[in-house]
This record gives C-alpha cells, structure tokens and sequence, in this order.
C-alpha cells in the first residue's frame, strides 16, 4: 500500500474509533441521565402516595396504620400515572392493588422480592429489565412504613430515543468521515508528492537522466531537494570523468595495439619452423585481437553513453544485408568446425542503419559459434508478419540458464557456464542498444533441444 493510501487509512480508522467512542460514552450519558430522571419522578410520585394516605387518615379519623385493598386502590386512582404500572404492597409484601395485570410482569419472583426488602429497610430500590424500570420505595405513615409502592416504568422512550441518536449519529459519523477522509487526503497528498517527485527524480538518475528539481521555498521539502540536486549534479561530472577517461584511454590503446597486432601478424610468417615460438606469436596475435576488439566495444559503448553514436537510417534491405553476412561468417563458422545454414525470406525492407545491422549479426553469430560445439549446425532464420521483421539465430551450444535470459544484456556480464570462454562481455549489450535505436526488440530463450535462440523484432519499412 502507498504512503498516501497508509496515511488516509489510518486516520479514517482513528476518526471512526474516536467517533465511536464518543458516541457510546454519550449514550451512556443519556441513559443515565433518564435514568436519573426517571428516578426523581417514582420519589414524587411515592412522596404523594404518602400525602394521600395521611390525608385518607385524618379524613376518615382512623388510628389504625393498617393499609386496606379499597385505600390502596383508591390511592392508585390518585395517582393516575399515565405511563407504567402502580403496585401497592403491604409491609408483609403481599399486592393489595395494582393499575395493570400482573401477568405483564417479566421479573422473576426473586428478584421483585429483593427490591421489596430493599424498600422495607426504607431505602429506595430499582431494577432495570428488558427496557423496563422497576422502582420500589416505602410509604410512611406516623414514621411507620406502611406500604411499599413500586412503579414499573416503560423505558420504550429511551430505546425510541437511542434508535434516532444512533441513526443521527451514523449519518453524520458518514459526513464527518467524508469531510476527514477530504481534509486527509489533501493533507497526505501535500505530503507525498514532494515524496513521489523525490522517487521519480531518483529514479531519473538510474536511467542517468540528471534533470535537477524545482525548488522554491527554504523549508525542509526545498533544503532536501537542494541536496538531492546537488548530489546529481555531483554524480554527473563524476560519471562525465569516467567516460572521458575512459574515451581517453580507449583512444591510447588503439595505436600501440594496432602496431602489436601488425607485428604479431608479421611474426607469424617469420617464426614458422619454430613450433614455440609459432605458439607464442599466435597467443599474442589472438590476445591483441581481443584486447582491439574490446577497445572497440569500449569506444563504441562511451559514444553511446554520451549520445555521440550516430545513426545513418534509411530504407534498407534486411534480407539482402542478413544473407551478404551469412555468407561472410561461413569462412569463420568453418574455422569453429560449424555448418552455418540459412532460411531467409526476400525482400524484407526496414528503416535501419546498414553498418549498424551488419554489426548485429555478426556479434549474434560470433556468439553462436563460439558457444557451439564442432560438427553443430547454427541457423539463420528471417521472417515476416505484417509490421514485425523477426530474425532468428539459432544454435546448438551450451545453452543459457532462463534466469539469465536478461542478465547477458548487462555490461561485463558473463553467464555461469560461459566463464571459461573468451569474451569481452560487452557485445550483447551493444546489441541490445543498437536493436532499441531501430524500435525493435531482442531476447534470447532455449532451444527445443538445446542450445539457444536469439530472436529479433524489427517494425518493417512502410511504404506510403
């Protein structure tokens, strides 16, 4: 996951952890609240069951303290509590008046006798039970308590209530989301495109693309990317020097390699008769052409690095130009005891460099001869569809490993099982480089049965 992505994730969780727990610890609020209310409703209603029943008293003249069925009922008529349920009981807890049935009751015998006893000892007592409220509390006559009134009490409004806080509260949980998850992503998106402009420019100066930054301000943002800058600025003349120096000593080998390679050449003819000394003379004459050959490929690769390689691009004839040097590399496929055979299709046309495509193919086959074993056949294939010239140069060596397939491209690559044979570890990589000017493609796989193939893509000449 992106940064950016990370960023909104995390705080939209907290926002909506947060929200949560807020609205919970509100409801709870509003829940004790009612219940608090509630509560100081039963006490007055509980406090005017009293009065009513000292007034019952001294209105009829009585001494007696007894409560009777009728002065409970009558009492309950008073009262008049529109919500809920009245129940008188007498000090033994024995019902002696209710305004509803009892069989509405959802508490079991246990626990309204545990609030009863609650309101004996004269405190006052309440359950809460399946959105009901249970309050239980002593009626005093001449600081007896004569009775024990409990109201049951719907709590049908709270859940009505709670149902509406909670949609209101998820609706606008939703738009406040919306709005944090907005105000979060602009945040995070000021955050990591000075991030992502850093990875783009890093990844510019891979590809030795060493474009500096727009910097503007002097926060940390524009002190980090001075640096970054500077550090390409820094890496670039280094790698300037590098191709210089290395431009400087390729051009100084070529002379005296050239003249070691003359003299070796003389040598030859002047040392025959002399098995060790023919030896020796045709080492050196081996190695100076190798050692010209990478000095070339040096050259070559430092023209390209610094743009300086020019191609000549025209309507060519690729099928001409693979055939003249097929058959100029069957002199040297002999030399490696190799049958070098040919399927080209004629009149093949693309928008290439001659020099450039000869260069392609003899790198291709001097590859394949050398990593072919003698009496082998090595083939050569042109093709083509209706916008794709596909060559093909097939052997029968020692194969490439298929995680190494790409690798050989690199520069000084050399796969695990061709350490042993001579190579410069650069012509590949100049392959690859001149098939890309042409808009094509390469890539090698293995062969059906061994060995392996070389397959280039070429976009065919167009005629308009």
């Amino acid at each position: 996951m992106k940064l950016k992505a990370r960023l909104i994730a995390g705080n939209l969780l907290a926002t909506m952890m947060t929200l949560l727990l807020v609205g919970i610890l509100v409801m709870n609020g509003i829940q004790q609240l009612s219940i608090s209310s509630i509560e100081q409703q039963l006490i007055e209603q509980s406090e005017l069951a009293e009065i009513y029943i000292s007034q019952m008293h001294v209105f009829e003249n009585d001494s007696s303290v007894d409560l009777s069925k009728e002065t409970a009922s009558g009492i309950i008529s008073k009262l008049g509590l529109v919500l809920g349920n009245i129940r008188i009981y007498d000090e033994n807890h024995s019902l002696l008046a209710s305004s509803k049935d009892i069989g509405q009751d959802v508490l079991t015998e246990n626990e309204n006798k545990k609030i009863l006893e609650a309101a004996s000892k004269g405190n006052y007592a309440y359950i809460i039970k399946e959105s009901r409220v249970y309050f239980a509390s002593p009626v005093y006559v001449q600081d007896n308590t004569i009775a024990i009134l409990e109201i049951v009490y719907p709590l049908a409004f709270f859940s009505d209530f709670t149902g509406k806080f909670v949609n209101i509260l998820l609706i606008g949980a939703g738009l406040f989301a919306i709005l944090v998850t907005f105000l979060i992503a602009n945040i995070a998106e000021r955050i990591t495109k000075p991030i992502n402009r850093l990875a783009a420019a890093a990844e510019n100066y891979a590809n030795r693309n060493f474009a500096p930054l727009e910097t503007k301000g002097s926060d940390e943002i524009a002190q980090l990317y001075r640096s970054f800058n500077s550090m390409g600025a820094q890496l670039q003349e280094y790698i300037q020097r590098q191709k210089q120096f290395v431009s400087n000593v390729s051009h100084e080998l070529r002379t005296p390699l050239t003249a070691i390679k003359g003299y070796s050449e003389y040598l030859m003819d002047e040392v025959r008769g002399h098995p060790d000394m023919e030896k020796a003379v045709y080492h050196l004459n081996n190695e100076s052409r190798r050692l010209a050959k990478l000095v070339d490929e040096v050259l070559t690769l430092s023209r390209i690095d610094s743009g300086k390689e020019n191609f000549q691009l025209g309507k060519l004839d690729l099928s001409a130009v693979v055939r003249e040097t097929t058959e100029k590399m069957a002199f040297r496929a002999q030399k490696y005891g190799i049958k070098l055979a040919s399927d080209i299709e004629p009149g093949i046309l693309i928008w290439g460099d001659r020099e450039k495509m000869i260069q392609v193919i003899v790198n291709l086959l001097d590859n394949a001869f050398k990593f072919s074993p003698a009496s082998s056949v090595v083939e050569v294939k042109l093709r083509r569809d209706a916008k794709t010239a596909l060559l093909s140069i097939a052997d029968q060596g020692i194969g490439i490993p298929g995680n190494e397939a790409e690798k050989v491209f690199e520069r000084f690559y050399r796969a695990e099982n061709a350490r042993n044979i001579t190579g410069t570890g650069l012509g590949l990589s100049i392959v690859k480089y001149i098939i890309e000017e042409h808009k094509g493609t390469i890539r090698l796989e293995p062969g059906i049965e061994k060995g392996t193939v070389a397959h280039v893509r070429l976009p065919v000449f167009q005629q308009t």
